[in-house]
This record gives C-alpha cells, structure tokens and sequence, in this order.
C-alpha cells in the first residue's frame, strides 16, 4: 500500500507550468527552508505524512531538516531521480567535480568507493548494469537515510528507454532499487499507454506509475481516452500528478473526475498556503472515500 495523499514537491522548487513569475515568487518563499518545514507541519497536522521529493539541490537541505525533526523524520518519502535540470545548472555554476563532491558528502570513504569503481568501470566496459546503478546510488547518496517509501525514475530515462524499446533498463532500475533500498521501484512518464505496454513484457507484475491526468487533458498523453481506455484494461498503480492542470482546476471539479477513473491508488498534490492544502486534502478524501491519509 501507498499513502493516499502525498504531498508534492514541485511550488517548493519554483516550478510551475502556467506562469514563470509564480514559480519564481514561490521559489523565493521557499527558499528559507523553515518555511517548508512549517508547512509540512501543517499537512502532518492534517494526517498527510508523504512528500514527494527529487533530488534537487534544495532538497538536500529539507532532508537534512527532516532527519532532526522529530514530528517529521518518519515522513514516508517518495523520490524522484535524476534531477537532470540541477547538472545542466550546476555545471555551468561550479563544474562537474563539485557537483560529485556535494553530493557524495553524507558518504563514508567506502561506499564513495564503490561508486566511483562501479561507474568507472561500466564506463569502460559500456556494462548498462554497472552505470545504472552507480547512478541510482549516486543520486540516492544524500537521501538514503530518510524513510524511503518509493524510489521513482524520472520520466526523462523511463521515456528514453520506452523510446529505445529496451525494457531490460526499467528491469535494472526496479530490481536495484528493490534489492538495496527495500523500497518500491517505480516509473514516472509522459505516455502512460506505451509504458505500461513495455513493462508488459518484463517481470515487472502491477506497477507503481506516476504521470498526468486531469479533466482538460492538460500534459496528458496521448490523449485523455487513451490514458482512460489504458487504465480500464491494464493492471497498474496510478499515483496521478498534475491532477488540477496547474491551477487551472479548481479541487472539488478536478477530484471529482480524478475518481471517477478506475486503478487511481494516488494522488501528489502540490500546496503552498493552509487553505489550499485544507480545500485539496478535504476533495481527496471525499471523491476518493479516503477516511484518513
């Protein structure tokens, strides 16, 4: 089972789909991390103890403030890798070598080591299985010590291999992240349909699936009817984003639909005030007949 309602990460990044100005406002806010923390408080306080996390470089920091809270450090997480945006700005900040030196500072020597060896020689070799992974850990380094609920892959690698037809990389990732982290492999995409019809040729059985539905069909692909239609024959767990179309829908119309649609096990919601978070949670609950997060 996974929570019901996670919260989501995205208005703590900066990121919104509609308008750069609100996202830049709401990275600003959350800059000072206090801020998410109180929030996150609130939403606890409202029986919601799972957040969707990337690993986006201020994560590391929220990670960091929920490791030393008492109230949150059981906070069931959900993480999103890579955050491929961060090495793109990263990069062009501080080079390459700090990036790794940032991210590999939690670790012992031994497992620093390891991956390092590891990528190395799948580099090398051109071994899938060795680069893979070392990346997975790579990524995982600074975040392995929160309660890991999920590890999802981001839909830019689910999506480059749906594109490659090689579903024996979604096969690595699941049982890597299985095996190591004892959490739940899962995949995030942009076209549900054909990512459900690949996994169907591996020994991955119901998956985890996190992409976007809501009733304008906003970033939802193919279609709306082909997502539907896919969600009525084929056997998976939808954790659904996107769901009020960035602020377009309004909680009561967007979860009314959401409901409507059969194998919907989750929703993330992003919320950046009290009220909204009060509005979205009290709609979940009532369309999806959830009694408690």
């Amino acid at each position: 089972m996974i929570d019901k309602i996670i919260l989501g990460h995205n208005q703590f990044f900066g990121v919104n789909h509609l308008t750069a100005r609100t996202g830049n406002q709401k990275e600003a806010y959350f800059s000072d991390i206090s801020r998410i923390v109180a929030l996150m408080h609130f939403c606890r306080a409202q029986e919601v103890k799972a957040m969707m996390m990337s690993t986006h470089e201020r994560a590391i920091a929220i990670a960091e403030a929920l490791q030393k809270d008492e109230t949150l450090k059981d906070t069931n997480i959900y993480l999103l890798l890579p955050y491929a945006a961060k090495y793109v700005k990263q990069a062009n900040e501080k080079g390459l070598i700090n990036i790794v030196a940032d991210s590999l500072s939690g670790t012992g020597l031994q497992e620093k080591m390891s991956m390092f060896f590891r990528g190395a020689l799948g580099f090398v070799s051109k071994d899938m299985q060795k680069i893979l992974t070392a990346m997975i850990d790579f990524e995982m380094a600074p975040f392995r010590r929160l309660n890991l609920r999920a590890v999802f892959l981001h839909d830019v690698l689910t999506d480059l291999a749906l594109g490659w037809e090689a579903p024996q990389v979604l096969e690595l990732f699941a049982n890597h992240v299985q095996e190591k982290y004892q959490a739940i492999p899962a995949f995030c995409t942009k076209n549900l349909p054909r990512l459900v019809a690949l996994l169907e040729t591996t020994g991955i059985k119901n998956p985890l699936i996190m992409a976007s539905i809501n009733k304008v069909g906003y970033q939802v692909n193919p279609s709306r009817e082909a997502f539907e239609t896919c969600l009525q024959e084929k056997q998976l767990r939808l954790l659904a984003m996107s769901t009020l179309a960035a602020g377009y829908l309004k909680p009561r119309e967007a979860y009314e639909y959401i409901f409507s649609l059969p194998r919907v096990d989750s929703v993330v919601v992003g919320v950046s005030t009290r009220e909204h978070a009060l509005e979205a949670f009290s709609e979940i609950r009532r369309h999806g007949n959830y009694a408690s997060a």
